[in-house]
């Protein structure tokens, strides 16, 4: 059974976070600003994630230091407050589907990011996949239709476009973090740091941050919290520990596949045929990505046994 754990970790995250943009929209139809939304469930998550947090940081007697502790604020605002920001405020012009897959090709994105910020080479191959991701997105987008489901779904697209660029940055100016700290902690600090720094631009603009939760609405940002951003990073997290970070990013490559089923089943939306294609051309861009990250890691770990 526990060879298999890994990969029950990966589907139960897969299905925490696709149920994130579902929920999200429900939130947005309840009047709630997308910084309200973003911020509460992220602060709740953090909490849910923060008791494993420190028993690594304990277990592993790592030591963080102001320097340390400014960058996750850093990371924070990029992802959390930025980024997920970004992500809910899709949801109120695009099918929670389309800003599902969209946003799940952060993982292509990071690629030439990765080359630009640290310097790493690219395999030639990724430009196979990011071009196929273009063309998902272009597919999905329908520019040319006139009959999009909601008139503004392309400033929606362009929102999560937006939100999977931030996500992308996240992964690439994480990646020394994650290798000292681990992803639990990094998360977490990271997490928190992002949801109360989004408070206090909240309260300096003066952007609601209780005012409109309902009794029907809170259950719901409830949820958000302890199951996608808490459960859902928990999962993923012990993914990462029972398989390999590579193995364990499966995890957005399921999502896609996801997203659209529960979208009809609780939603009782049809997705279009234009989503459906896109969404396909994506997961074949990602899977590409997935197996060229895997080959170059085997590759990087070979040598380093070699020396």
């Amino acid at each position: 059974m526990k060879k298999y754990t890994g990969f029950i970790f990966i589907f139960l995250a897969a299905l925490c976070f696709s149920t994130q943009e579902i929920s999200g929209s429900y939130l947005s139809n309840m009047n709630l600003n997308s910084m309200q939304i973003n911020s509460i469930s992220y602060f709740i998550g953090a909490l849910i994630l923060l008791p494993f947090a420190i028993k690594d940081i304990s277990k592993l007697h790592l030591k963080l230091n102001k320097k340390d502790i400014f960058y996750f604020g850093f990371l924070g605002i990029i992802q959390v407050s930025i980024g997920m920001s970004l992500a809910q405020q899709a949801l109120v012009y695009a099918n929670p589907a389309i800003v599902a897959v969209i946003i799940c090709s952060n993982a292509i994105i990071t690629v030439p990011l990765a080359q630009i910020i640290l310097k790493e080479k690219m395999n030639p191959k990724a430009w196979i996949s990011i071009t196929l991701a273009i063309i998902g997105i272009i597919i999905i987008s329908n520019p040319f239709s006139q009959t999009n489901s909601h008139p503004n779904q392309i400033l929606g697209i362009f929102c999560a476009v937006g939100a999977a660029i931030c996500i992308a940055l996240f992964n690439v100016f994480a990646t020394k973090y994650v290798h000292k700290y681990g992803k639990s902690v990094t998360n977490t600090i990271s997490f928190l740091w992002g949801a109360i720094l989004l408070f206090v631009f909240m309260g300096i603009t003066g952007v609601p941050i209780i005012h409109g939760i309902t009794l029907t609405s809170l259950p719901l940002l409830i949820y958000v919290g302890i199951v996608v951003k808490g459960l859902g990073f928990f999962f993923f997290v012990g993914a990462m520990k029972e398989t390999s970070a590579i193995t364990a990013t499966a995890t957005f490559y399921i999502k896609p596949i996801i997203v659209p089923i529960l979208v009809f089943l609780i939603m009782g939306t049809i997705i279009s045929p234009s989503t459906i294609i896109g969404t396909i051309i994506i997961v074949i861009a990602s899977i590409i990505i997935f197996f060229i990250k895997k080959a170059t890691a085997k590759q990087k770990l070979t040598v380093a046994k070699n020396h």
